[in-house]
């Protein structure tokens, strides 16, 4: 008769002890699936932050460049509008000067005519009277004389008059020119005052939104640097889950083995211990044979099984 190969009881406590092992391994495997799923799930919610914050950075970089355009705009426009004013101050300040020189001779003037108003007209009109008279009339050489030193002094007063007259008409026209400089100044300064507001406004907007993009770089970078740790992380325990699936398959192609060898003793236990059984039964139908009694088929065919009895 055969004998098992393996003792049943041993294989079963090794049955056992491999389908506890598998027990384990799958708890670790799954756990390392469950940590790496984890760690990628946040992988993919840092992924998506990172996006939203380089999305943002474009708006912000784009409006920087807008603002830094706006910027040297209006910085050009101050420039200009401050060589305006100082082409102006200097202008103005050069008739300012021009219009003193003259009210200082209107003054000299004024005193050499003895503060008195000079109607020229009049004066004229005795000059060319005296004139003609000088040269129509007979004179003595003292009314003679008296008529060259009057027309002279009126010469003198008009000459003086016509002056006065006319530096009163520059300084009329001087003014003029004045009062239209400094208005052009005050458009200047007020639309220089207008625009340094706005750029002072620009540049706040810049100078905050320039902070605000390098917060974002800044929390971009620690996110993508967070997101490569988590990413190393996953991928360990990744490795390691694929390391303990691939133990776990040899742990289960050995736990089959072993179940098949197992059933199999199993069932060469039981095969032996009825053959065992048919053999004392064979040993029984036997005598019967011997004794001369008949035999039912069944029981022929037992003895010939046993190799009993001898056939033709």
């Amino acid at each position: 008769m055969t004998q098992p190969l393996e003792d049943p009881q041993a294989l079963k406590q090794k049955l056992n002890e491999l389908r506890e092992k598998v027990k384990v391994l799958e708890g670790e495997v799954n756990e390392l699936r469950q940590k790496r799923d984890e760690l990628n799930a946040k992988v993919k919610e840092l992924s998506a932050r990172i996006r939203e914050l380089r999305e943002e950075l474009l708006k912000d970089v784009d409006r920087l460049k807008e603002l830094r355009e706006m910027r040297n705009k209006m910085l050009e426009k101050i420039k200009s509008l401050k060589e305006v004013k100082s082409t102006l101050r200097v202008a103005i300040t050069q008739l300012v000067e021009e219009r003193r020189e003259k009210l200082q001779r209107i003054k000299e003037l004024k005193s050499l005519m003895g503060n008195r108003r000079v109607n020229i007209e009049r004066l004229e009109e005795e000059l060319r009277r005296l004139e003609w008279e000088y040269q129509t009339k007979t004179l003595s050489p003292e009314a003679e004389r008296f008529y060259v030193e009057r027309m002279n002094q009126i010469e003198s007063i008009l000459t003086r008059a016509r002056e006065y007259e006319k530096l009163r008409l520059e300084i009329s026209d001087l003014n003029e020119k004045i009062t239209q400089l400094k208005n052009e100044y005050s458009r200047a300064a007020d639309e220089l005052k207008a625009i340094s507001e706005e750029y002072l406004k620009i540049k706040k907007e810049y100078m905050e939104l320039k902070k605000k993009r390098d917060e974002l770089k800044s929390e971009r970078d620690a996110l993508k640097e967070k997101r490569e740790e988590l990413r190393n992380q996953a991928n360990e325990y990744h490795a390691k889950y694929l390391e303990k699936k691939a133990e776990l398959a040899t742990l289960n192609e050995e736990l089959e083995k072993v179940s098949i060898l197992y059933k199999a003793t199993i069932l060469s236990k039981k095969a032996e211990e009825r053959r065992k059984v048919m053999w004392k039964e064979a040993q029984k139908v036997l005598e019967k044979y011997k004794r001369g009694e008949p035999l039912t088929l069944e029981e022929f065919k037992l003895l010939v099984e046993f190799n009993l009895v001898q056939t033709k």
